[in-house]
């Protein structure tokens, strides 16, 4: 189905933080999260770093959208690692204590719906909430859980969140257990935290994203990339139409391989909240925050041997 764009909000290196040297290829974390900001000290006080930076994604989406009662607003949430701190913290108590040392909070603190669950208690909805994960393609997963609310009726407004929290010290964690592969593939991905949200629905918004009144369309997902390039290939895309991969998860061979068959320019964007972690979703609050994009845009994504494309269209 068609999804309106009413919306948008991020919190990224690049937008809110100036990208360090080589950061748009490593792995890379921001400074203090501004949750203060947009939430109360009792709620935040609970929240974990992924949780907080989903709130102020979230909370800067329905500013942007200008929704002021969100009591129907339909919650998703999508992320690669979920709330990886508590989890780490989590796993080293029940080794290190055999259980003595883990609190009521914390288990329930670790798990991947945690920021969902705060979501929708700090926006007092009472519409359905969802958590998704798909690694490099959440983005993908939530935009695709979104569109299932919406199209089978059970909300009229969805906000979709998605992100990941990072931390340079899991590089020397994990090359100290002797995880070098995953080490230096974690310090070279272009993993970089943040959080980015759209508010999305059936209909037209009542105000226009800058110059631009976004639309997004989920295009079939292929199970193989020649599929996709076929697909493209044949697909209804204009001349103009710009065409956008992410970092990590074989982004960049990706872009290669769609600029050789489709014959046209294939751009794989540095570190912010459209990397990988965070999917198209991140992609497109990128573009729709930084002036609007192009009238037609392509995102295409890839996590191991999954594939996920959204087409947006002005």
């Amino acid at each position: 189905m068609r999804l309106h764009v009413h919306g948008a909000g991020r919190i990224a290196l690049g937008a809110d933080e100036p990208l360090g040297p080589g950061a748009d290829r490593s792995l890379g974390r921001l400074g203090e999260v501004p949750i203060k900001q947009y939430a109360a000290p009792a709620a935040y006080r609970r929240y974990g770093r992924l949780t907080r930076l989903m709130h102020v994604a979230a909370a800067r989406a329905v500013a942007h959208a200008g929704i002021e009662d969100t009591s129907s607003l339909a919650v998703v949430t999508g992320t690669a690692l979920g709330e990886v701190a508590h989890g780490l913290e989590l796993l080293e108590r029940l080794h290190g204590s055999g259980g003595a040392a883990v609190g009521p909070a914390l288990v329930p603190g670790s798990v991947h719906n945690a920021p969902a669950g705060h979501l929708t208690i700090a926006l007092k909805t009472r519409a359905p909430s969802l958590a998704v994960s798909q690694g490099a393609l959440s983005g993908e997963a939530a935009l695709c859980a979104a569109a299932d609310l919406l199209g089978g009726g059970h909300a009229d407004l969805a906000l979709v969140v998605c992100g990941d929290e990072a931390d340079p010290a899991w590089v020397e964690r994990l090359a100290a257990l002797g995880a070098n592969g995953l080490a230096s593939a974690l310090a070279t991905e272009a993993f970089q935290e943040g959080a980015a949200a759209l508010v999305l629905g059936r209909e037209p918004g009542g105000r226009r994203l800058g110059a631009v009144g976004a639309t997004i369309e989920r295009l079939p997902c292929p199970q193989r990339v020649d599929e996709l390039l076929e697909q493209l290939a044949g697909g209804p895309l204009g001349p103009d139409a710009a065409l956008v991969t992410r970092p990590g998860a074989g982004g960049e061979e990706l872009a290669a391989r769609l600029a050789e068959t489709l014959g046209r320019p294939v751009e794989c964007p540095g570190a912010g909240s459209g990397a990988a972690q965070a999917g198209a979703l991140g992609a497109l609050a990128d573009a729709l925050l930084d002036g609007g994009p192009a009238r037609e845009l392509v995102l295409v994504g890839r996590e191991i041997d999954d594939l996920g494309a959204v087409h947006f269209r002005s």
